[in-house]
Parts: structure tokens; C-alpha cells; sequence
């Protein structure tokens, strides 16, 4: 990604010098499409840059143990400000579920999922932020009303550069679930999605602290 940045600058002065010149209907169209493209680079290169991030903080990650319920009630209540438009809540009986990891890790994973469910959600629906018990797990799910994933995609949900948003908004790339992907798998866990009633859930299953 660094060594596209150069000639993807050279490509957007040269689309902001055109603007300053006299371009019949067809030519403003042609360059319209090339500042769109160049914008979808540009998110493209971003994304990359971030997941790469991700994979290098994850080898040199120092783990520690940590309250996930602690964390999580502590973010979802950050999350009720930052999304005004939807209604977050915490769903858990636990009181405590201790974990050996990157905190900062795992809560950016959870910002991934909870701003996916954000984008396939509408106004004023609650999106559910879920922690459980498992064998020797602890199950966090993230559940949204929306529309179901295709039966095709959900193999490749977690898939770098795969996308099923609508419309062509093609924003986050895919590649806000495979950054979540790479930090559940990076904690030794899981991830998955699946279908609802009414939406969709997805579930990462992550070792308790004393498991393996």
C-alpha cells in the first residue's frame, strides 16, 4: 500500500488541475468517475494500512488478564454516544469473565462489529452487544435488525476485500470483519455470522483465562 500512495497523488493533482479546465458534459463525466475511483483507492489503501497494523500488533501484543464484562459494559456505554441514531445495549448474567489478551485488541475488534451492525441497521433500532458462557469460552455476540446475509457469502464474510453492502457503498471495503477476524483469531478464538428472525448475529467465541 505505501508504494501506490505516490502515483494515487499523482493521479488525484492531476483530477484537481482538471477541474480548473474548460471539459464539455462527456469529459466532466469521465473525470467524475476517475475521482470516484481514485476515492475507493485511496479507502482501499487505508483499510490495507490498517490491517497490516493489526498483524503486526498482534505479534508483538503483550498479553495481560483482563474483565471482558467490565470492558465491554465501559464501551457499549461509550458506544450510546457515539452512535445517537441506534439504541446499544449489553445483554449479560455475568458478573466477571476474565481473559487473557490485548485489551485494546479485543475492543477494537468489538468497534468493527459494532460499526458493521450500525451500517445494516436503520434509525432507532437496537443493535445487542452479548456476552455468555461457553465451554471454557466466553461467547460475545454483537446482534442487528437488518437485512439476512446471502447464503453465499457467508463463507466469505470474513474474507479480505469482501463486501455485500447495498448500493455500492463499498466504505469499510470488507475488511472491518476480516481486522475482527484477525484479532479473534489472533486470541486463539473464532468468529462466525449468522441469520436471524430479524438480522443477523455474529459470534466470536474466545478462551476463558484459564483455557489451553
Amino acid at each position: 500500500s505505501h508504494e501506490l500512495r505516490t502515483p494515487l497523488a499523482i493521479v488525484t493533482s492531476s483530477l484537481e488541475n482538471l477541474d480548473h479546465e474548460p471539459l464539455n458534459e462527456t469529459s466532466q463525466g469521465y473525470a467524475a468517475r476517475a475521482r470516484d475511483g481514485a476515492d475507493r483507492l485511496r479507502r482501499i489503501l487505508t483499510a490495507m494500512s490498517e490491517a497490516s497494523r493489526v498483524e503486526e500488533l498482534m505479534e508483538h501484543a503483550d498479553p495481560e488478564t483482563f474483565d471482558l464484562a467490565a470492558a465491554l459494559r465501559s464501551t457499549v456505554a461509550a458506544y450510546r454516544d457515539v452512535y445517537p441514531g441506534r439504541k446499544i445495549r449489553l445483554q449479560t448474567e455475568l458478573d466477571s469473565a476474565m481473559i487473557r489478551g490485548a485489551p485494546e485488541l479485543i475492543i477494537q475488534m468489538l468497534d468493527k462489529l459494532v460499526d458493521n451492525a450500525v451500517d445494516f441497521s436503520a434509525a432507532n433500532d437496537t443493535i445487542t452487544v452479548g456476552l455468555a458462557a461457553g465451554e471454557r469460552s466466553w461467547i460475545l455476540s454483537v446482534a442487528n435488525p437488518g437485512p439476512p446475509l446471502p447464503e453465499q457469502m457467508r463463507s466469505q464474510l470474513f474474507d479480505s476485500m469482501v463486501s455485500v453492502r447495498r448500493g455500492g457503498d463499498d466504505k469499510h471495503l470488507g475488511l472491518g470483519l476480516y481486522v475482527a477476524k484477525l484479532i479473534a483469531e489472533g486470541h486463539r478464538g473464532t468468529i462466525g455470522a449468522r441469520n436471524s428472525d430479524d438480522g443477523v448475529i455474529v459470534t466470536v467465541t474466545l478462551p476463558g483465562e484459564n483455557d489451553g
